[in-house]
């Protein structure tokens, strides 16, 4: 790929100082930048987010989705991935797309070296893909470059999403779509008061257990991302955001997007204990047996007592579709 016709400044190789992130790109502008709002887990440790995160067949199906949300539009030529890791988006897009050049961008070099390794065993051609580490708030893409964008689970992790979308608005051509897949404010607060009423009834020894400690630590977490956007704590959190469709409709309007889609992701008579057995799993390493059968209970009565469109509406997981003006 082409790089320099992509971004509107120069580009450095990342592999001239550091052999191990050869074939990696960053613009000039960011070169040595300092990382603000970004956590170790995506840099020192990104061996151990891989390994705890990656998971193309659920993001594939993900895409399928929302692609059809979209109406299935002609594949596209060129695809800008923003917050590609260690290629969780980026291999379905591969795959789907066989003739598409695809950008992989990360702030995260580390992420980006693994998604190399696995590039280069493809036999499709490499010289399709292009690694650039960048900040997604402030890559300086040239106009009307790409057909499709795509960010799968990075906005809620951006200091300020709205510069994100505006990056994205110049880059695509007219027509194009950017499709995200976020978490949500309305189904985490449900969850929210169900985790709240089971740690109230909890006992002292049951709040001593791990599994009562992670739903502790669970509603620490909510309450900090409470706090207004201006508050700086949120440049040292991970997970900074919960979006509302009022928010990306706002965004729509004053960028000048001409259309927005969201709809829930995996919607299910379960949808609670689902995502509360995903938290434990994936926030403590812990199964469902950490919490009492009577914890489960609540969890349950919560979740019988919404019917399916309002679980539509109290989406804990979102796709946002966005697109530009067709002319």
């Amino acid at each position: 790929m082409d790089l320099e016709s992509v971004f509107a400044e120069p580009l450095i190789e990342l592999g001239a100082e550091t052999p191990a992130f050869a074939g990696i790109y960053t613009p000039k502008s960011f070169h040595g930048a300092t990382r603000v709002g970004v956590t170790s887990q995506f840099l020192e440790n990104a061996e151990h987010y891989h390994k705890s995160y990656f998971d193309t067949g659920y993001w594939n199906f993900l895409l399928g989705n929302a692609l059809a949300a979209a109406g299935n539009p002609d594949a596209p030529g060129r695809i800008i991935d923003i917050g590609s890791g260690s290629g969780n988006s980026v291999i379905p897009l591969a795959d789907r797309f066989p003739r598409a050049e695809i950008l992989a961008t990360d702030i995260s070099p580390q992420l980006l070296a693994i998604l190399r390794d696995f590039l280069r065993k493809r036999t499709d051609g490499a010289e399709r893909f292009g690694l650039v580490c960048v900040d997604a708030m402030a890559a300086n893409y040239q106009a009307e470059v790409a057909d499709l964008a795509v960010g799968a689970a990075i906005l809620h992790h951006i200091l300020e999403p709205e510069r994100v979308l505006a990056s994205c608005f110049r880059a695509l051509a007219p027509g194009g779509w950017a499709i995200f897949f976020e978490p949500f404010e309305a189904g985490n607060a449900l969850l929210k008061l169900t985790y709240r009423r089971i740690f109230c009834e909890a006992s002292a020894t049951e709040r001593a257990t791990p599994g009562f400690r992670f739903i502790e630590r669970m509603l620490e977490d909510y309450k900090r991302r409470e706090r207004p956007s201006s508050d700086p704590m949120y440049r040292e959190l991970d997970d900074k955001w919960m979006f509302t469709r009022t928010y990306f409709d706002r965004l729509r309007a004053q960028q000048g997007w001409s259309e927005l889609i969201t709809y829930a992701l995996n919607v299910s008579p379960t949808g609670l204990r689902d995502q509360a057995t995903v938290h434990l799993r994936l926030g403590a390493g812990l199964t469902a047996d950490a919490l009492p059968k009577w914890a489960w209970s609540i969890i349950d009565e919560t979740d019988a007592g919404v019917s399916d469109d309002l679980r539509r509406e109290l989406a804990q997981e979102s796709a946002v579709l966005l697109r530009k003006p067709p002319h």
